[in-house]
């Protein structure tokens, strides 16, 4: 599937700059190939497409790799709020699919990934310490531009 390769070389592309420390570079990879997939979603579920929880995996590490970029700028709220909104959107699709469907046991195993992630994250915010710095003072505009 075309699609699928497109999305590698997006990760290719973000594992790169992540590695390199450049997560500005890395949150616009992982951030397109998120749009990607998402553009093909609703297609790809509608019409039981057997890549279907392929493409919902994919997905998924798509958000955790981008939460992941946000953590490492401590932009840890905006790191949960992508996590959430993700979580949100993979339980609302999972409410609307028969259980028979191609997607609906990725859907599961990936929305338990997404919240075990996010309640992690969760959890370190709460224990660093703050050393007079506030998390509100964080840019939080590149997170609206997911969902």
């Amino acid at each position: 599937m075309e699609l699928i390769q497109n999305w590698k070389m997006l990760q290719r592309m973000g594992n790169y700059e992540f590695e390199q420390g450049q997560w500005q570079n890395a949150n616009y990879y992982y951030m397109n190939s998120i749009l990607l997939l998402r553009e093909h979603l609703s297609d790809i579920l509608k019409h039981q497409h057997e890549q279907a929880g392929e493409v919902i995996i994919c997905l998924s590490i798509g958000v955790q790799n981008l939460s992941e970029t946000y953590n490492r700028q401590n932009r840890v709220n905006c790191c949960v709020s992508l996590l959430s909104r993700a979580l949100h959107n993979f339980q609302q699709l999972q409410s609307t699919l028969s259980s028979d469907h191609p997607a609906a046991i990725a859907l599961l195993r990936e929305a338990c990934k997404l919240r075990q992630l996010m309640f992690t994250y969760k959890e370190e915010e709460q224990t660093m310490p703050m050393n007079g710095t506030t998390v509100a003072g964080h840019d939080t505009s590149a997170c609206s531009r997911l969902h």
